[in-house]
């Protein structure tokens, strides 16, 4: 399987990989982030949408200048009624960007460079 490697306890680096293409573009800081929500959670985090090449960001409705291209984001599985304290746990550990999809179960989570 392509990006089939462990980059650090909890995380492959196939989870950030473009849907589209495989491409992968990794802030250290996101996936370090991650880890630290993850730890403080003690739930998995289960990323939806990593790195996003620009194609696949337009072809996704993706903000122009979208976190995503700049492999500074990404998107987590999250219940409705788990997003508030996710959210809080989240910009606790750095997040700048933290948008909670509610019924659409995600948590978006990103940062400026």
């Amino acid at each position: 399987m392509i990006n089939d490697i462990r980059i650090s306890p909890h995380f492959k680096l196939r989870e950030f990989q473009c849907r589209c293409c495989g491409l992968v573009k990794l802030s250290p800081r996101l996936l370090q982030m991650l880890e630290e929500l993850r730890e403080e959670a003690e739930i998995p985090l289960v990323v939806t949408s990593g790195y996003r090449c620009p194609a696949h960001n337009r072809r996704v409705g993706g903000a122009p200048r979208s976190l995503h291209v700049e492999g500074c984001a990404a998107d987590i599985l999250a219940a409705p009624e788990a997003q508030k304290r996710l959210f809080a746990m989240a910009k606790s550990v750095g997040f700048s960007q933290v948008i909670c999809g509610g019924f659409k179960k995600y948590l978006h989570l990103g940062y400026k460079n």
